[in-house]
């Protein structure tokens, strides 16, 4: 969510939530005081008076799994009020909402969540001491809190299979959720508000819907379901809201692409995303509705006619698109947890928020923790899914740098065929060895590639020094670790094998500038058996080299046996040398 003057973005950050500043994309401070996920961030909505305008600018509300509701004061990251839900809440809205009070109405917030709550029936069994199985007895509510007095209003509004999303209007008179194949909408009475008088309407689909928007000034819904097609409903509730029987006979005449008894006027059907819909959100004037899915693209299509445009790919698949009041700056989130905030209306990407990218998910990666260390300068290296080495500063919880490892042409919805399998660092941070592995296409062509890199001139900042192909010939590599006073570094390997490899200079014929470049100085092996981890002491005198169970130490200079640990009654997968001095 953005401030009201659109000069922060508010981020849900596991269990707190990260403001950053709009103009710099830096990270002002973090609203810590849930002790669960947070699901939802909710800026007090603007007021008609100025004076109370300015005093809530600065205020906001939060839901999380922990079953609360907190009340802020981001500008001093100070807690002002919990509200008690006790149930998990996976969404939640707050419309611009007012109340009578005597004779003046006054703002009134009143929060609609979705929380995660037992059936009656799953109630009663565990009241009676039987057993609950969640899995089938969970259900989704949607109830309704007087954020003032910190109760329940009323009975649920309903109850699905699981908790939905809620979206709102930008006038707060409607909400909605995506259930299964149908929209379910909610008509909120947003003058003297009174929960007895919430109608609803329903409106299905062949498909199952993932995701609505409404129109900002008309009565116009859009759905989008998981086969990436896009809904448009006009002229929704035109019986049921308005509660004239002249409305009904007219939306009985005008049935075009409306299913069955639906409260709507016509449905337009559009289709260009290749699988399910994660967005859509229209512009603030109405005129166009911006779409976003797996394919990493916004699509903007113009109301009218149907027409589109793209905004090119980011990167990764989209989840949400959030706009700021001001209309000159949203954001989009991104599955590779980056936050893009753009220049509207031309949606260039000004800033870029970016979190710890998650590593590729795969069948294929049985492996352990592949990330490479920087203590050095306090940075994590990490794998990502489009071929980077992500570094990271966990101090300040910032992204320094991507390094591009594979030139490779990467899409969100392709099959996984390469992947980063490992990254090592020195201990200086000025060398990373990488390990990147092609799988195999139809049991042809696996390829494993070994990659030397010097550090820039900055921390973080690498360039290509050396490649190796099949450095083990088809084997797959274990571990690579750098000796922690020399330019030097050992790679062992699933075939049985480990190879020391050195640093040297050497003359470039091409334009006469003298190069770094590795190679292999020694090969070592151990009763043919698979090499699965190693490590250099901390002087650098000692190699040890797991074979499976049993560790063999090497003086890495001459490669020569030097000891044997017993063998230990499982496979060493990390090792780490620790040479203690005999007094």
């Amino acid at each position: 969510a953005f401030s009201a003057d659109g000069r922060f973005l508010l981020v849900c950050s596991g269990r707190s939530v990260s403001v950053f500043s709009t103009s710099t994309g830096m990270l002002v401070s973090e609203l810590e005081g849930h002790e669960g996920d947070v699901t939802a961030v909710v800026v007090v909505p603007p007021q008609s008076s100025a004076a109370a305008a300015a005093k809530l600018a600065t205020h906001c509300w939060t839901a999380g799994l922990d079953g609360f509701l907190i009340y802020w004061d981001f500008a001093t990251a100070e807690l002002v009020r919990k509200v008690k839900v006790d149930a998990p809440v996976h969404s939640m809205v707050i419309p611009n909402i007012s109340k009578k009070l005597k004779v003046t109405e006054v703002y009134a917030p009143f929060a609609f969540v979705s929380v995660e709550a037992l059936s009656n029936k799953a109630i009663q069994d565990k009241a009676k001491g039987k057993p609950v199985a969640k899995k089938k007895e969970l259900w989704g509510q949607l109830r309704i809190y007087d954020l003032w007095k910190g109760c329940q209003v009323g009975s649920e509004l309903a109850q699905t299979r699981k908790p939905e999303k809620i979206v709102v209007s930008c006038s707060g008179e409607f909400l909605g959720i995506a259930n299964k194949r149908h929209l379910y909408i909610w008509s909120i009475p947003t003058k003297d508000f009174n929960h007895d008088n919430i109608r609803k309407i329903k409106l299905g689909h062949t498909k199952k819907l993932s995701t609505l928007a409404f129109h900002p000034s008309e009565r116009i819904v859009a759905g989008g379901d998981a086969t990436g097609r896009i809904l448009i409903w006009r002229g929704f509730g035109k019986a049921k809201f308005s509660g004239t029987h002249c409305a009904k006979s007219q939306v009985d005449e005008e049935r075009d692409g409306v299913r069955g008894k639906d409260d709507a006027g016509t449905c337009t059907t559009w289709h260009w995303h290749s699988s399910g819909v994660n967005f859509l959100k229209f512009s603030s004037d109405g005129a166009y509705l911006l779409s976003g899915g797996m394919e990493g693209v916004i699509v903007v299509w113009q109301l009218d006619t149907g027409k589109r445009r793209y905004k090119p790919r980011l990167g990764s698949p989209l989840l949400f698109f959030v706009d700021s009041p001001d209309s000159s700056i949203s954001c989009v989130s991104c599955t590779n947890n980056q936050v893009h905030l753009l220049n509207m209306p031309n949606m260039e990407v000004l800033k870029t928020v970016s979190g710890i990218k998650m590593p590729i998910a795969s069948g294929d990666l049985s492996r352990r923790d592949v990330c490479g260390f920087d203590s050095t300068n306090g940075l994590v290296a990490i794998p990502t899914q489009d071929y980077c080495i992500q570094f990271y500063n966990l101090f300040e919880n910032t992204e320094v740098s991507e390094v591009q490892v594979c030139e490779r042409n990467f899409q969100p919805v392709d099959d996984i065929t390469m992947y980063i399998s490992l990254v090592s660092l020195s201990i200086g941070g000025n060398l990373m060895c990488t390990v990147e592995v092609k799988l195999p296409e139809e049991e042809l062509g696996g390829l494993v590639t070994l990659k030397f890199w010097n550090q820039g001139s900055r921390a973080g900042q690498f360039h290509l020094s050396t490649v190796i192909y099949e450095p083990h010939s088809d084997a797959g590599i274990s571990a690579v670790a750098f000796h922690p006073g020399k330019n030097m570094a050992v790679s062992s390997s699933f075939g049985c094998n480990f190879k020391v490899w050195v640093q040297s200079l050497a003359l470039q014929s091409s334009d006469g500038k003298s190069q770094s470049g590795w190679r292999c100085q020694s090969v070592g092996s151990y009763k043919k058996k698979p090499m699965t981890a190693a490590a250099f002491s901390g002087d650098g005198s000692v190699l040890a080299v797991a074979a499976e169970s049993v560790i063999t130490l090497w003086d890495p200079d001459n490669n020569a046996l030097v000891g044997v640990i017993a063998e230990a009654l499982s496979v060493f997968i990390v090792l780490s040398v620790v040479l203690l001095p005999l007094y």
